[in-house]
C-alpha cells in the first residue's frame, strides 16, 4: 500500500525521533498529503502508541476498524501488531 502511494514520487519527510534501535519516526508527506494518516485509513498501518503525535491517527484507526477494511478485515487471531510480529520472528 504504501508503494502505490509513494514509489518513485518526491516527497518529504518530518523526523520526529529516533527510537532505541536508531530506526527514524517520521511523518510521511506528498504534496501535502499525510501519507501516515492514509496508511491508517486504508486498514494498511497500526497506530504505534509509543510513538503517536498526532492524536487523529486514534481516530483514523477506529474507523478502519469499524468498517473492518485492510488489516481490519482479516479474522482477530491474525491481526498481530507489528511491534509483536517481530518479537515472534
Amino acid at each position: 500500500m504504501l508503494s502505490d502511494l509513494i514509489f518513485k514520487k518526491d516527497i518529504s519527510i518530518k523526523i520526529e525521533t529516533i527510537d532505541r534501535y536508531g530506526r527514524y519516526v517520521a511523518n510521511i508527506y506528498f504534496k501535502g498529503k499525510y501519507i501516515n494518516a492514509e496508511m491508517v485509513k486504508l486498514g494498511a498501518a497500526w497506530v504505534y502508541r509509543k510513538y503517536v503525535i498526532d492524536k487523529r491517527l486514534y481516530d483514523y484507526e477506529n474507523e478502519a476498524k469499524t468498517a473492518r477494511i485492510g488489516i481490519w478485515s482479516l479474522p482477530e487471531s491474525e491481526q498481530v501488531p507489528p511491534w509483536e510480529w517481530r518479537r515472534r520472528n
